[in-house]
């Protein structure tokens, strides 16, 4: 009679088991998408979010282009990269980091009330929208004596892999200059923003330019100096030890830039089927950012 208890004991065990099985994986069904494990980015003083970009939507023509104040309209009107659809400034910042569309986030332009665009956003490691100016945070590794250097050492350091890849199903997560070099790989503006802020670091204006290369979205570096404008393309794995050997923008036909941006301002192409002329008027500088 006493072990009766001792096998009663064996035959309800698996049965909690299971039971409490069930309840686990049909929590684990119910639950949102989460965001990856990924180390928190801190808040520094060069991180600027949304409600903190300024920009102007007053009458310009009695004002030079460094004069403009610059002034963030009310509750500014975004437009979804993945969506199309519109959504207000208030709604982009307090969207939950485990909401069941993040993964489709490919980030929101902004438009003025001339349907003008003037700025975007995009996800970063911590998973909140940041102004794509803001991913250029001052940061180059060390010092280098040449120009060419710094595409050199990025072709070794860094290895391409799509976001899809490098955060678990995510369509779009952008990385700091800082961030692209100690993870050492990325996509393509990853590789451009890291190659851009060294470049903007030794002096030089670079810009990180995004738009379509033989019709696929591509973002890529273009580097204005006296003797004329570059085409750097920072995905491309191949040696350069002179810097004549980089393409002059203009010959670069298969590469048509949208938008361009450095640490300050944010510019738009008016024309989008001239390809060869990053310096133009058809570029709008539209955005600046203030720290």
């Amino acid at each position: 009679m006493k072990q009766k208890p001792l096998k009663l004991f064996w035959i309800v065990l698996p049965l909690a088991c299971w039971t409490l099985a069930l309840f686990i994986q049909q929590g684990l069904e119910e639950r949102p998408p989460q965001p990856p494990t990924l180390p928190d980015r801190s808040e520094a003083s060069d991180t600027i979010f949304v409600d903190e970009l300024e920009l102007t939507l007053l009458d310009f023509a009695t004002q030079t282009e460094d004069e403009r104040p610059y002034v963030l309209p009310a509750d500014a009107l975004a437009r979804s990269l993945s969506s199309r659809t519109r959504i207000r400034e208030r709604d982009i910042k307090n969207k939950p980091k485990n909401s069941p569309d993040i993964k489709q986030d490919k980030g929101y332009y902004f438009i003025d009330a001339n349907q003008q665009k003037f700025a975007a956003s995009k996800l970063g490691l911590d998973f909140k929208h940041h102004f794509q100016n803001c991913f250029l945070v001052g940061y180059k590794p060390f010092d280098v004596s040449e120009i060419w250097m710094p595409h050199e050492v990025l072709t070794m350091r860094l290895k391409y892999q799509l976001d899809e890849d490098n955060f678990a199903g995510f369509q779009e997560v952008w990385l700091t200059s800082y961030e692209a070099f100690q993870r050492g790989r990325g996509d393509c503006e990853d590789h451009a923003i890291a190659l851009a802020d060294w470049l903007i670091e030794m002096g030089e204006d670079a810009r990180v330019v995004t738009g379509t290369h033989k019709g696929g979205g591509h973002a890529w570096v273009v580097l204005i100096r006296e003797k004329g404008t570059f085409l750097l393309e920072s995905t491309d794995k191949k040696l350069r030890r002179l810097f004549s050997s980089y393409p002059l923008a203009k010959l670069a036909k298969d590469y048509v830039p949208e938008t361009m941006f450095n640490r300050e301002f944010y510019w738009i192409n008016s024309k989008p089927e001239e390809t060869s002329d990053y310096t133009g008027s058809h570029w709008f500088k539209n955005g600046r950012i203030t720290y």
